[in-house]
């Protein structure tokens, strides 16, 4: 089992060392158009000078294969990636390298990545030539600095007025939002990207040219309906928990209030701690979410056993519902905050077009 100490959920400013990424170099004049032919965001139109980007590489059948960050400097793209799935990133990436003029390396070794809450100030260390630096995090303005740093340089890293957190804390930000960060919340050939709500994230564009495994998400796209989408559930009986103070939540103090509220009610030890267990998938039989009908209505993909908090795919129109286990757990699925307004309890809602 995993704690967060009281003394860090009471720091509004902190950062973490992200021990379970990895990162791969695309390095050479043909590096972007190489990715831009393998991923889902638009490589080629992206503003180096805005950072970072999100995006997701997919299988042929246009399943999801991972997600990752790409970072950019000169004549190099830096993807920031799970350890868990880079062995079959870096696989798939020299498979389709063929005569393009690129070389593909695993840096886990000398680089590691690092982020920090939003309520840091604007560090000084800023993306460079060699694509390391921090950048804001692109998918939300919660999420803070994001980096890769020389792993000497990220063991070491120090900000004023900032507190070091274990990662942990940065694990539970996403779940709180309902953000998949690993390959057990969104299974490679098995989960789709708009239904990993990539899309709402700014991960998918659909105005670039082919990419592999683009027939089946343009299609989803274009005809407006998603019935599913990955989002948190919460244990019934911490759904209708009293919040703690919120001085005991300011380190997650930059999230909508919503999931700060829904951080004050986790279960704590008799210090004030956070009790984690870490979010995993659950029992194969166990993972089945069903609604007062007795009818399919999503999948656990991971449950946090001690925090009583996970993520799940559900269908839409589950939301304002209670769902089940077979065990009899009850939950309850959350729609995060962020989401913009067309997505609604009910899925045939088009989403607005550009």
């Amino acid at each position: 089992k995993m704690t967060i100490p009281r003394a860090i959920l009471r720091s509004a400013r902190w950062h973490t060392h992200l021990v379970d990424r990895g990162v791969l170099s695309v390095h050479g004049p043909d590096a972007r158009k190489l990715l831009n032919g393998l991923c889902t965001a638009d490589v080629m139109a992206h503003d180096t000078a805005q950072g970072a980007q999100l995006t997701a590489f997919l299988n042929a059948q246009g399943r999801l294969q991972t997600g990752a960050l790409l970072a950019y400097g000169d004549e190099v793209a830096l993807i920031d990636v799970e350890r868990a799935a880079l062995p079959a990133l870096l696989k798939l990436l020299k498979r389709y390298k063929l005569r393009s003029n690129a070389h593909i390396t695993d840096r886990s070794d000398e680089l590691a990545v690092v982020a920090t809450s939003a309520t840091v100030d604007e560090p000084q260390m800023r993306l460079g030539r060699s694509g390391c630096g921090l950048w804001r995090d692109p998918r939300l303005p919660y999420l803070g600095w994001r980096g890769i740093l020389p792993r000497a340089d990220a063991e070491k890293m120090h900000i004023a007025g900032s507190v070091c957190a274990p990662s942990s804390l940065y694990d539970l930000q996403l779940l709180l939002l309902g953000i998949p960060n690993r390959q057990m919340d969104t299974p490679a050939a098995e989960a789709l990207p708009l239904e990993s709500n990539l899309d709402l994230l700014g991960g998918v564009s659909f105005d670039k040219g082919c990419y592999l495994g683009q027939e089946l998400t343009a299609r989803t796209f274009f005809r407006g309906v998603t019935r599913k989408r990955l989002l948190p559930v919460l244990r019934q009986p911490l759904a209708e928990a009293e919040a703690t103070a919120a001085a005991d939540v300011e380190a997650l103090s930059a999230l909508p209030t919503a999931e700060r509220l829904l951080a004050a009610r986790l279960p704590r030890g008799l210090d004030g701690e956070l009790l984690l267990s870490g979010a995993v998938p659950p029992a194969a039989e166990l993972n089945a979410l069903t609604d007062k009908a007795g009818q399919l209505a999503g999948k656990l993909r991971v449950l946090d056993a001690s925090a009583g908090l996970g993520l799940a795919l559900c269908r839409l129109d589950a939301l304002g519902g209670e769902l089940a286990t077979a065990a009899g757990e009850q939950f309850v699925p959350l729609r995060p905050s962020w989401w913009p307004d067309y997505i609604e309890a009910h899925a045939d809602v088009a989403r607005p077009r550009a």
